[in-house]
């Protein structure tokens, strides 16, 4: 039990660095990068969750906001990639 816990723990952390890292990023490249690192983190947090002895009940609303989070985070993804593909000039930091 203390393992979960403490993979939990440390997934929230990895979860909070990578995503200070998608706001803070310098190109579009880096952005791309970060936000796919959270889609990655948040699929094996619903993983953590699926499988940890809460309640159905915090398992499902748990389970609702971290897709919600990797919904957002592949959208950005996908707009991303779609600059990157156009090849349009972008000031992404001035």
């Amino acid at each position: 039990m203390t393992l979960r816990a403490n993979s939990h723990a440390l997934m929230r952390r990895a979860i909070r660095t990578a995503y200070r890292r998608a706001i803070d990023a310098h190109t579009v490249e880096d952005a791309v990068r970060h936000h796919s690192e959270l889609v990655d983190l948040l699929s094996i947090e619903a993983m953590i969750v699926r499988t940890s002895a809460q309640s159905e009940e915090n398992k499902e609303a748990a389970l609702k906001d971290i897709n919600a989070s990797a919904t957002y985070h592949r959208d950005a993804v996908d707009r991303l990639t779609d600059i990157i593909e156009s090849k349009v000039h972008l000031v992404w930091r001035p």
